[in-house]
Parts: C-alpha cells; sequence; structure tokens
C-alpha cells in the first residue's frame, strides 16, 4: 500500500511539473526540506514535535503585477487516484493546514534568506510569499470542481500565511485547454500572458506589459488575458479565454474590459468560452459588436469554444 502511495505521489508531481512548464515556471526546485521554527505548535501528532517540512515543489521569479517584488511560491501536490470525496471539507482543511504551516516556516528559512539575497541586485526590495495547492485527482469521472464545496470553510485562527492557491482539476483544466487552444488555433504567433497594469505594478520599469510566464495571481482567476504576436507582421490579438458559461453579460462584459485595455495596441479580439456554440450564441455576438462599433470603428472581434469537438468546424466570428 504504501508503495502504491509514493507511486501515485510521484507521478501527481509529475503531472505538475509539466503543467509548471506550460505556464512557464521552469526550473521549480523539487524536494526541499526546511526546519521547523514551530515545533510544538505544528506537531502531528499530540505530544510529538515537528522537525522538518518537506516542500514537493519550490518556485521563484520577478513580479510583473507587483511592483521590485519577488515572488516565492511554496507548491503542495496532492494527487490521487480516487474521486474527489463527497465531503471534502475535513481533507481541504488538512491539506491548507500543511501547507500554511510550511509557508510560516518557510519565512524563516535560509531557503527564503538564499533565495533573495541572489536577486539582491536586481531592484527588487520586497518578497511575497505564497503557497500554491493542487488538489488534483487522475479519477476523470470525478466531480472536477471541487474549490467550491469548500469555499466557505472556515480554516483554523492559529494559521499565518498571506495567501494560499487552490488549482483543482476544473481549473488546472482551464489554464492548460485555453493555453493550448490558443497555441493550436495561432500556430502563427507566440501566445505571451498578458500582465494586467494598475497602481501596484506601475513604478517599476522592469515590469513587462506581457511575457511567457504566468503571474501566480491568474492561477484561480476565471478569466485568462493572452497577447498573440504573430511571428511575420508582429501583427497582435488581444485574447481572453473565460472558464464560465457563454451569456449574453459575459460576452458584453468581456468585451468592455478588452477595449479599455487593449485598443492603444490592438482593435482585434478573441474570446474564449468552453461552451460556445455559433448555432445559439452567434446573434447574441452580433449585437454585442453592433453596440461596440458605434462607439469604435475597425474592431475585430471572434469567439470560439476552447472545448470544441467536431461541431466547432464552422465556428464563425
Amino acid at each position: 500500500m504504501g508503495e502504491l502511495s509514493k507511486k501515485i505521489g510521484e507521478h501527481g508531481e509529475r503531472v505538475v511539473r509539466s503543467f509548471l512548464d506550460i505556464i512557464g515556471w521552469s526550473g521549480a526546485q523539487e524536494g526541499e526540506s526546511l526546519t521547523c521554527s514551530e515545533p510544538d505548535k505544528h506537531q502531528r501528532k499530540k505530544g510529538t514535535v515537528r522537525n522538518t517540512h518537506g516542500i514537493d515543489l519550490f518556485y521563484s521569479s520577478k513580479s510583473q503585477l507587483q511592483d521590485y517584488t519577488l515572488d516565492n511560491v511554496i507548491i503542495s501536490v496532492k494527487y490521487t487516484s480516487n474521486a474527489y470525496p463527497v465531503n471534502p471539507r475535513t481533507i481541504f482543511k488538512a491539506h491548507i493546514k500543511d501547507l500554511a504551516q510550511t509557508v510560516e516556516c518557510f519565512m524563516c528559512s535560509e531557503l527564503r534568506a538564499d533565495n533573495n539575497e541572489s536577486y539582491e541586485m536586481t531592484g527588487i526590495n520586497s518578497a511575497c510569499d505564497t503557497g500554491v495547492l493542487f488538489w488534483l485527482t487522475n479519477d476523470k469521472s470525478s466531480d472536477q470542481d471541487v474549490i467550491s464545496k469548500v469555499s466557505s470553510v472556515q480554516l483554523d485562527s492559529e494559521l499565518e500565511f498571506g495567501a494560499i492557491h487552490v488549482v483543482d482539476n476544473s481549473k488546472a483544466s482551464f489554464i492548460y485547454d485555453s493555453i493550448s487552444y490558443a497555441k493550436n488555433r495561432y500556430k502563427d504567433s507566440k501566445v505571451y500572458f498578458h500582465y494586467a497594469f494598475g497602481s501596484s505594478n506601475y513604478n517599476d520599469p522592469d515590469i513587462k506589459k506581457y511575457g511567457s510566464i504566468l503571474p501566480v495571481e491568474y492561477l484561480t482567476s476565471n478569466i485568462l488575458p493572452f497577447r498573440l504576436v504573430n511571428n511575420d507582421s508582429g501583427k497582435v490579438k488581444f485574447c481572453i479565454s473565460c472558464s464560465e458559461n457563454f451569456s449574453e453579460e459575459s460576452i458584453s462584459r468581456l468585451i468592455s474590459l478588452a477595449s479599455d485595455v487593449s485598443l492603444e495596441f490592438t482593435t482585434d479580439f478573441v474570446f474564449l468560452f468552453p461552451d460556445y456554440d455559433p448555432l445559439d450564441h452567434e446573434s447574441i455576438v452580433k449585437k454585442a459588436i453592433r453596440l461596440l462599433q458605434e462607439k469604435s470603428n475597425n474592431v475585430e472581434i471572434s469567439v470560439f469554444s476552447y472545448e470544441n469537438d467536431f461541431r466547432g468546424l464552422i465556428n464563425e466570428r
């Protein structure tokens, strides 16, 4: 039983490492061990002390959403061959507790100090330590969206951490399918993540407007923004993939967002939904385009399903 559990765990880490490569998080360190700074507080069993915390994967890069900030990402991989439990709250709380305690000890660890020091000459003056829980199952018939079932869970008040992002089958599929669809449909273009600009990343001159690394904040977003840059002409399309089902409200909201964000560099928009069907939805899209073109001329809009099957072969604008 222990051998099988180890095999499943190793398989899960390979799956997550491949996923990290897709989102630009290449070179993540694995198998790091931290000295526990709170051996009594972090004990697993009553009456025993905890000496160490294991980190499945550790990734670090300059933030593109926060000025002069280093993102340190502590990754926990929980992978199972079974379906998600019907009531996942207890297991979820245990997973979060374990990761939160690891993040707490990471904040005063040599690993953090050494890693931050390696960025000292880059202008970075602060670090953000974030936990990411990949809670995935190999069971394809399993309820894919487990996050919605645990969103109201009350965590232990003694836990100390800044932020933890949870990626389940549904969220991982959304990110993977969106990136794969964009790359397969637009083979003549480079697919980059678009980095939103605001008051938090306005002053740092080294922050880019787009790039190949997915910001950690995007992991649990319901939308993913891309720039599709043609290899020959350099022409740019602005693409937004949305995990919500298509509706008149959702397409209108995304068109408004896209026009606000991207009219300075393109008027060519692409929107992706999981369930877009031109037979049912094309008239809604045409209405939204007409309303936008009353404000802006020469706007091009395409809408597709990133989960398309053969029925999407006639997928139109």
